[in-house]
């Protein structure tokens, strides 16, 4: 049979030949040993439903507080087309989740609680290979042993209790004839659900002692290990459990019984539990993130600064606290380029990629976008593809519905050691057309959201605050393709101008300005009437005095002048030609 998944990871560190070799050994066996014959069209059998009953509330015991871990709403995404299959330990479905319309399609096929998946009657699937592995296993079209199944994809992963004794599994049934990359999300979603099902087993079996949690990476291929720990009152280990399913045996975590927890070195630990007198606990340090000293002036982040208004400032910050991966909440007034700053911010630092996430609160899905976002994200930190940073933009905050916002706390509220534990952690950022000021002082975000969103506030300054010369040709060249001549008139009168409505109002009144004219060049005449309008300009003989303070303070240094009046060089080499100025003698 041709490999057509080649470069997909189908079983959780088992190379492909050994996947080829427990096919064909189990194919073999469903022919030779099973006599069963592949042509068969409706293979399954199905128990009674007292027998369906009685092995449910068997596997509910077996399981206690863990029901949540293997819930179909946590686990399935919205509107997904994927049954979920919860089995137990002799491969009868006990629990079988199939998407809305067509529940029909996939009872006929079996896939339906009491249906019996033992290889002796069910030949080769997904849910046998797991059950007698031990490990999270593909089984894809046409590796199905009966032709009835070759349509299908069958993603399994074996359910452990406390002690590691098998129980269970749970698998997700789609389509086979889905991408190489769905597929392998599906194993990632039954590996991460497997292993959180044993994690609260572990916990509600020591629910009466100090458990944490050790982490390692291997610095070479960078896999993940992990161990959950149960310790006495004085944090010494009294059990221990592997959370990977092979053989492998890395020396961190071999040995662990009768140790100190804070004897475990060149480990991550998360401790959580009772304890009399907390132990002291070691915490592997995370690496500094490295990021450029300074911002190229021709990227999108380094024109913006450009602008002054304290610009520079908080780029400079914005950017130390995305590479520690601290959610930021970017706000200002309507227009200030809040969404622009957010997708400059992630450019600058090269986390710009397709799988990168850009929802709008303000849309009518919201909630239902928002909750599949945020597993999408869990997921992609935990298992990253090809080492990518999983990024979010969530815009118009403030318009997130209720629903959503709920979701959105419980992801935002989080032990931070316990976020720097994954491979990858998400870069998360908010953008809102609001000051924090206005943010606060209305209902629109629960104050407890508020100040999760809050953990790190960017306010961008009005372009009133910044040098409007350079924003000017920043919005130019941002939105015009070609040369915009401005002839000189019209250009005193757009820098001269308050712009209330910050970079939204430049860039519809030049767009205003190109389609009124000749298209080529805006003269004054072309510009809206209200921008020509007469006023008291007190802004002007502010902007005098400002400068002339500005220059005297520095002896005369125009750089060091410009910056304190968060301008440009040239716009400050311009006020003093206007006004004539000249440096004393």
């Amino acid at each position: 049979m041709a490999d057509n998944r080649k470069g997909l990871v189908v079983s959780g560190f088992m190379d492909r030949s050994s996947v080829d070799r427990l096919l064909q050994s189990s194919k073999d066996r469903s022919r030779s040993q099973h006599n069963l014959s592949s042509s068969t069209k409706s293979p399954i059998l199905r128990l009674q439903a007292d027998e369906i009953a009685f092995r449910n509330e068997k596997f509910l015991d077996q399981i206690g507080g863990a029901v949540s871990e293997v819930d179909n709403s946590a686990l399935l995404p919205s509107r997904s087309r994927y049954c979920l299959l919860i089995t137990d330990a002799e491969g009868i479905v006990i629990e079988s989740y199939a998407p809305e319309g067509l529940e029909a399609e996939f009872q006929k096929s079996g896939l339906v609680r009491g249906g019996v998946w033992d290889e002796r009657v069910a030949g080769t699937n997904g849910i046998s290979m797991s059950l007698q592995s031990g490990r999270v296993l593909t089984v894809l079209g046409d590796e199905h042993f009966y032709n009835c199944f070759h349509d299908f994809s069958c993603s399994s992963a074996p359910l452990t209790d406390a002690e590691n004794n098998l129980i269970g599994t749970i698998t997700l049934v789609g389509s086979a004839r889905r991408r190489q990359e769905e597929h392998a999300l599906c194993e990632q979603v039954v590996r991460r659900a497997s292993r959180q099902f044993q994690t609260r087993l572990f916990r509600n079996f020591h629910a009466d002692r100090l458990t944490g949690r050790l982490l390692s990476r291997d610095p070479k291929t960078r896999r993940s290990f992990e161990t959950l720990v149960a310790c006495d009152e004085d944090g010494t280990v009294i059990s221990h459990l592997p959370l990977w399913r092979d053989a492998a045996r890395p020396t961190e975590h071999q040995n662990l019984a009768g140790r100190h927890i804070s004897d475990l070195n060149d480990l991550e630990i998360t401790l959580r539990g009772p304890a009399a007198v907390p132990p002291r606990r070691r915490v592997a340090p995370a690496d500094t993130p490295l990021i450029s000293a300074r911002v190229e002036r021709e990227t999108a982040l380094g024109r913006l600064i450009s602008e002054g208004g304290n610009l520079a400032t908080l780029a400079d910050r914005a950017r130390k606290l995305l590479a520690h991966r601290v959610p930021l909440l970017i706000c200002g007034e309507p227009g200030v380029g809040v969404d622009g700053f957010a997708r400059a911010l992630l450019e600058e630092q090269s986390l710009i990629s397709p799988m990168g996430l850009t929802l709008d609160a303000a849309d009518s899905d919201a909630e239902a976008d928002l909750k599949e976002a945020l597993n999408s994200l869990n997921f992609l930190s935990e298992y990253p593809v090809d080492n990518v940073v999983p990024t979010l933009i969530l815009r118009n905050i403030e318009s997130l519905p209720r629903p959503a916002q709920v979701i959105l706390e419980r992801f935002l509220d989080v032990d931070p050691m316990a976020a720097r534990t994954k491979a990858e952690p998400p870069a998360v950022l908010f953008t809102t057309d609001k000051t924090w000021a206005e943010l606060e002082g209305d209902d629109a975000i629960p104050k407890g959201l508020l100040y999760l969103l809050g953990q790190s506030v960017v306010e961008l300054p009005p372009i009133a605050a910044r040098d409007t010369e350079t924003v000017l040709d920043n919005v130019v060249a941002e939105n015009f393709a070609g040369a915009v001549e401005i002839a000189d008139n019209a250009r005193d009168v757009l820098v001269g101008y308050h712009w209330p409505g910050n970079r939204r109002e430049i860039r519809s009144v030049l767009r205003e300005a190109m389609i009124c004219g000749n298209g080529k060049r805006i003269n004054v005449t072309d510009l809206p009437a209200r921008l020509l309008a007469p006023r008291e300009d007190k802004a002007k003989t502010l902007t005098q005095a400002s400068l002339r303070d500005a220059l005297d303070s520095t002896n005369w240094n125009v750089s060091k002048a410009a910056r304190l009046l968060g301008k440009s060089r040239a716009t400050v080499n311009r006020w003093i030609a206007s006004e004539g100025l000249q440096r004393p003698e």
